[in-house]
């Protein structure tokens, strides 16, 4: 996860007139969700090789609605999320606009979650509201997917996350970033750690240290950080909601507990400030 995103700000919307009252109607995620659910019905939709791919994903041409699917399922493994998302991206830079509407649309569920989720706390900002913050966050994903590094693990959520922290800083001067250093706790070159990568590499960490279990840390990171829905994930787990909450909400704190012990400021104060749906 390395290439940080920079230039993306909102568009200055100061001479702009009021929008109508209705005007949520037209999200624009909700715009992206319709074209790509149109592009999906097309007698030769977007597909990729899954034989090609490997990684355990069905040997045959897999349509990208059925690889959105395939994606958030927890059985699917990080190295064939990476391995289809590389394929996705390339495409988009290189294949036209169909394909950049292919990757919104397979990224759509965790753009919706960090919308709801992680950018709510926009609201009381000058301007930011939903349909707003959204549009800024698709141009930024947007921009994204021209700059990411596809050689680094994690293509999807360094993609979405990185977004969310472009709007962040474009709507706030001060945004609450918790300026965690992942190389003290996992002992890397502090110069090939990104800021985005301080998740990923804090959650392995405290999984080999024995803080959080492997499930936990996946529990996290689907829900937390890919927007699965808890309610979705425990069932797949054979867990109660209400089990499954408590669960989370003990690991996040344990790991809190854990980095604040060794004097590191953690860098999940929102993410896991979110009661979860």
């Amino acid at each position: 996860m390395t290439c940080a995103i920079t230039a993306v700000r909102p568009a200055d919307h100061s001479n702009q007139p009021p929008r109508r009252a209705g005007a949520q109607s037209g999200h624009v995620l909700d715009v992206a969700e319709t074209t790509f659910d149109l592009l999906m019905r097309g007698p030769a939709p977007l597909s990729v090789d899954g034989a090609a791919l490997g990684h355990g994903l069905p040997a045959r041409e897999i349509a990208l609605d059925e690889v959105r699917a395939i994606l958030l399922h927890p059985s699917t493994g990080h190295d064939a999320r990476d391995a289809v998302w590389k394929v996705l991206v390339r495409r988009a830079r290189h294949q036209g606009p169909s394909w950049v509407i292919g990757c919104v649309g397979v990224a759509l569920p965790g753009l919706k979650a960090i919308v709801r989720d992680r950018l709510r706390g926009l609201e009381s900002e000058p301007g930011a509201d939903t349909s707003r913050v959204a549009g800024d966050l698709l141009s930024a994903f947007l921009e994204a997917l021209h700059q990411v590094d596809l050689e680094q693990p994690r293509i999807a959520q360094r993609l979405v996350w990185r977004s969310a922290k472009a709007v962040e800083r474009a709507y706030r001067a001060h945004v609450q970033v918790i300026p965690v250093d992942p190389s003290e706790l996992v002992n890397v070159d502090p110069a090939a750690v990104s800021s985005d990568d301080h998740v990923d590499l804090l959650l392995g960490s405290a999984v080999r240290q024995g803080v959080i279990t492997a499930v936990e840390a996946e529990i996290i990171t689907m829900t937390r950080l890919e927007g699965m829905a808890p309610a979705c994930l425990a069932g797949r787990l054979g867990m109660s909601y209400a089990a499954f909450m408590k669960r989370r909400s003990r690991a996040e704190k344990r790991l809190v507990a854990a980095m604040r012990d060794e004097g590191l400021r953690d860098d999940f104060a929102s993410l896991m400030s979110k009661p979860g749906v």
